[in-house]
């Protein structure tokens, strides 16, 4: 078996931080998941589970938490913190994740599953070596880390889900490079290759002979299906709660010290046209000194070197969203 399954209170503190982490620094607002502190009845992959602790206790916890660099898993993250945040889950007697039955039924598909994605993404074949899950109770249905050469696939599976969060966790982990490098792709397209893959293929011919796909909802159809009212007001409220601003970010390039001279341009630009669509022209226009100097690989490629400086200065890159084949847009 290439899988292990790992679950302490210190793996439960890594992942309240990560999901900490993505909460400030705007990655779940920009892209629709919703933030509560209990399961909803659906437990679709639009919500975000976090515990109503009191974070308080903890010392300047939202800076903290911003500064944790979670690009790779596991994180490397202050001893202090960690113990923190340990303490707080113990006190409040947050219960360890059920997880005995789909770690059984994961062992007995594992092989056969794998297999199957070798077969369709004959590129990864044989390329994975270790597998590590970290069940927890908290967070979006399943995270993971960016795989790259002789990596472990790290997992972290919220109880409630099943083997098709498994696969794509392990599916977006082994894609993501190649979708970001070789496609200048984006957090929304990597999730839809990995949705189809899963959901469309002879992969899922596999998964439903061991479980519906029916209790499974791929994870951006979710974030991008019907708004639920009831829910977005409940998650609103949990952010005041935490003491967390819903309020529209206020962007100024004078926020940034380590822009150059192009990327004050096109921020300036996405700023004045905040949450509308700043189309390919309007973004030449305002970064390339002439018609000749345009390029659809220099935007793009401006538009990551930007984003990864939202990154740097604890503001989620998501932030700026793509339109493909029309432009970009500053959602807030």
């Amino acid at each position: 078996m290439l899988t292990t399954w790992e679950y302490s209170v210190k793996t439960e503190a890594e992942r309240l931080i990560h999901c900490a982490h993505q909460i400030v620094v705007g990655f779940y607002k920009t892209n629709n998941f919703l933030v509560l502190p209990h399961t909803p009845n659906n437990s679709d992959s639009q919500v975000v589970i976090f515990p109503d602790l009191n974070y308080q206790k903890i010392s300047r916890f939202w800076e903290k938490v911003t500064k944790v660099n979670i690009d790779n898993l596991p994180m490397v993250i202050d001893l202090n913190i960690i113990e923190q945040v340990s303490n707080l889950i113990l006190e409040n007697n947050i219960k360890k994740p059920e997880f005995g039955k789909v770690k059984m039924l994961w062992e007995k598909v594992e092989t056969e599953v794998i297999g199957e994605i070798y077969k369709v993404i004959p590129s990864k074949k044989d390329i994975i070596k270790k597998i590590v899950i970290y069940p927890t109770v908290f967070g979006t249905s399943s995270s993971f880390n960016v795989f790259k050469d002789n990596d472990e696939i790290i997992i972290y599976l919220r109880e409630d889900q099943g083997i098709y969060a498994i696969v794509e966790s392990i599916i977006s982990s082994l894609i993501c490079l190649d979708v970001v490098n070789n496609l200048d792709g984006v957090w929304q397209e990597i999730e839809m290759v990995t949705d189809y893959l899963v959901t469309q293929t002879s992969i899922t011919k596999v998964l439903v002979k061991y479980e519906e796909i029916g209790g499974y909802l791929p994870t951006l159809k979710g974030v991008r299906g019907k708004e639920q009212v009831k829910l977005m007001q409940e998650s609103d409220e949990f952010y005041k709660k935490l003491g967390i601003s819903m309020n529209k970010r206020q962007f100024s390039v004078n926020d940034f010290n380590n822009l150059t001279n192009t990327e004050k341009n096109l921020l300036n630009i996405l700023i004045k046209n905040e949450n509308q669509i700043t189309d390919f022209d309007t973004i030449g226009g305002a970064i390339f000194k002439t018609e000749d100097d345009f390029s659809l690989y220099a935007i793009s490629k401006t538009i990551q070197r930007l984003r990864d400086k939202f990154e740097v200065n604890g503001i989620s890159g998501s932030y700026i969203q793509t339109l493909r084949g029309k432009g970009y847009m500053l959602k807030n």
